[in-house]
């Protein structure tokens, strides 16, 4: 979409822009409220940027965390708008990222997608551990204080400037058969919290 579209879509100007996707993490039971809310917390300080929700996943918790996006986006109607993800859809999500200033929470589309539209992430908590992630992203912890200096970072000239030079960690004709050879050598069986089963 275009950014007039976009604008069009949403009912504001969008210049400065936060997208926000939070999920519950499945065996971190009993903090995603608590997350949740130091997340909002941290927005909070940063009045001038207009901020689009998507809702969180079916996991434990994820509820809790739409209640709570529907809380404060009642509370600041002229500042955020939420959607259902299935609402927002995938041309008008791609579209929200890439003239957004920054994506933050801690969904994979913040690790994927975010940096080949060269946009920054703050990408809280370990629900993406362990994943390649470009130099475009910014870990932190799941604390206010920690998400408001990564906000003032990713919104930095410097860190803006730094984003035009970023590696894009999954380029490449021949990323997929690059990524299943090495996993073909990687002992995969204590590197997740989870347990899988194969019942065939």
């Amino acid at each position: 979409m275009s950014k007039q579209e976009l604008q069009e879509f949403l009912g504001w100007d969008i210049e400065k822009l936060f997208l926000v996707t939070f999920h519950s993490t499945t065996l971190e039971v009993e903090t995603a409220e608590e997350q949740m809310r130091n997340l909002l917390s941290a927005l909070d300080l940063f009045p001038d940027y207009k901020i689009v929700f998507t809702k969180s996943n079916a996991d434990t918790d994820g509820r809790r965390i739409n209640e709570m996006i529907d809380e404060y986006t009642a509370l600041n109607p002229e500042r955020v708008k939420s959607f259902f993800f299935f609402s927002l859809g995938q041309l008008r999500y791609l579209s929200t990222m890439k003239y957004c200033s920054i994506v933050i929470g801690n969904s994979s589309s913040g690790i994927i997608e975010a940096p080949a539209l060269d946009k920054p992430t703050i990408n809280i908590g370990d629900r993406q551990k362990g994943r390649l992630k470009a130099g475009s992203i910014i870990d932190c912890a799941p604390s206010s204080l920690e998400i408001v200096g990564s906000i003032q970072q990713a919104l930095s000239d410097e860190f803006q400037q730094f984003l035009k030079r970023i590696h894009l960690e999954y380029e490449g004709e021949m990323a997929s058969e690059l990524i299943r050879k090495r996993l073909s050598h990687i002992d995969l069986n204590s590197i997740i919290k989870k347990s899988f089963y194969d019942l065939i």
